[in-house]
């Protein structure tokens, strides 16, 4: 009889231990991951990152004090941050280098991977890991949408992510062992693009001339650079006469000046200024790609002032 009850004794105790077995999980949640505003003309990467907290629960007592935890995945590499049908690429990484992407054991690629130990005190465990996200660089044609910043988005549902885990005494099992889903994990990537433009000029020479007994002309350009989808314009000041009707070149070291005028067009019926006295802007849309403008300078037939270098400085404004 005393032999019965010591053999009942342990399978009890062992009975026990794996009902305590059943108690034992792990869940995940991931923050959203946001780039922030975005601008595709600087053709520059952007990154951010995001993190993922996995809390692990054991039985006061266990036989597998360690778990490996393995946080799958899904969905294609590149990754696409939409809007509409507009796409912007980018990818998440295990890594600050953006080398070695986050992945899944059912894609073949590396998940990331976690091990967690069970305190000496208390039946839970919790450890963050952080992930790295990078918009890929040199997409400057990614459109902003009615000529407003625009939210690209991507959302990782239960069908995307994957948290597999393994309770363990010794020897930690590998992810691609860990085929069975216990839960998943939902979170979000977003990014705004934003309107933007660069504006760049070359001058307008007109050269050297004896007298002014005819209109000279002369060429230059401005170049603008605007996000895809941004409608803008472009307003030239009046420079040193302050007057955008009535320009005026200044002789260097002073003591006369001549009149001249920037036209949008070669045929030089449309002065080029701020909109007022009878002036235009240039208007255009951004495509994300340079766009160039032509400016027509001319110089009427007028008295010539005295010999000397005669110049103005002009200032360009692009507004969108």
């Amino acid at each position: 009889m005393r032999r019965v009850a010591i053999i009942f004794w342990v399978a009890c105790l062992l009975a026990g231990m794996m009902q305590g077995a059943h108690a034992q999980s792990c869940n995940a949640s991931a923050s959203a991951v946001n780039f922030g505003s975005v601008s595709p003309i600087n053709r520059s990467a952007v990154s951010t990152t995001g993190t993922v907290t996995v809390t692990c629960t054991w039985p006061a007592i266990t036989l597998t004090p360690n778990v490996e935890v393995c946080l799958n995945l899904g969905g294609t590499s590149p990754r696409a941050l939409a809007n509409g049908s507009n796409q912007m690429q980018y990818d998440l990484y295990q890594d600050a280098a953006h080398s070695l992407t986050w992945g899944s054991i059912y894609s073949g690629t590396t998940p990331i991977s976690l091990a967690l130990v069970k305190p000496l005190s208390g039946t839970t465990a919790s450890a963050s890991v952080t992930f790295y996200g990078q918009i890929a660089a040199n997409q400057p044609t990614v459109p902003t949408v009615s000529n407003a910043s625009t939210v690209y988005t991507q959302n990782f549902g239960g069908n995307q992510t994957s948290l597999n885990y393994g309770f363990y005494l010794l020897g930690a099992p590998t992810c691609a062992s860990l085929t069975a889903t216990e839960s998943t994990f939902a979170f979000s990537a977003s990014a705004t693009v934003i309107n933007n433009c660069n504006i760049s000029a070359t001058n307008v020479a007109f050269g050297a001339a004896g007298v002014l007994s005819s209109a000279l002309s002369a060429t230059g350009s401005i170049t603008a650079q605007c996000t895809n989808g941004d409608a803008y314009r472009i307003a030239l000041n009046g420079g040193a006469s302050a007057n955008v009707a009535a320009r005026q070149m200044q002789r260097s070291g002073g003591g006369g000046s001549v009149g001249y005028q920037l036209y949008v067009d070669s045929a030089h019926t449309s002065a080029w200024g701020d909109g007022t006295g009878g002036t235009v802007m240039a208007t255009g849309t951004g495509t994300g790609i340079a766009q160039v403008f032509s400016v027509y300078g001319l110089v009427p037939q007028q008295s010539t002032p005295a010999p000397g270098s005669y110049s103005d400085t002009i200032t360009a404004t692009i507004s969108f």
